[in-house]
């Protein structure tokens, strides 16, 4: 996936940026993302948690300093490749793609709500 596309569905999702810094952020990000193997439907997943997990904020830093970047991954590949490759482990895991992984139940169908609050806005964060 390009990244002009990957921008677009940062924006559509977070809205206008505020000032330049925060669109250089979200460039910085959606090129990370196409910077990757990632599949069209890979990408998405990537951006979905991304904006689940930080908003976007490539320096956020969550779970008492374990969790860095814009996807809060644990240990050093805090980057896309990292997040890419911690999804394709879920993947293989669960037999099916799900984001389980992001939301921290790390086995499949055992947190539908945290699955669906993940990929519905609406639905307050678990």
């Amino acid at each position: 996936m390009d990244t002009l596309s990957l921008l677009l569905m940062l924006l559509a999702h977070l809205g206008q940026p505020r000032d330049l810094a925060r669109a250089v952020e979200l460039a910085n990000v959606a090129a990370d993302v196409a910077s990757t193997d990632a599949t069209e439907d890979e990408a998405a997943e990537l951006v979905t948690a991304c904006i689940h997990e930080s908003r976007c904020h490539p320096t956020a830093i969550g779970d008492g300093g374990a969790a860095r970047g814009a996807w809060q991954v644990h240990g050093r590949d805090a980057d896309a490749r990292g997040a890419l490759a911690r999804l394709r482990w879920s993947e293989r895991a669960c037999g099916v793609g799900d984001l389980s992984l992001f939301a921290g139940c790390r086995r499949c169908g055992a947190c539908p709500a945290i699955v669906a609050s993940l990929l519905d806005p609406s639905l307050p964060r678990r």
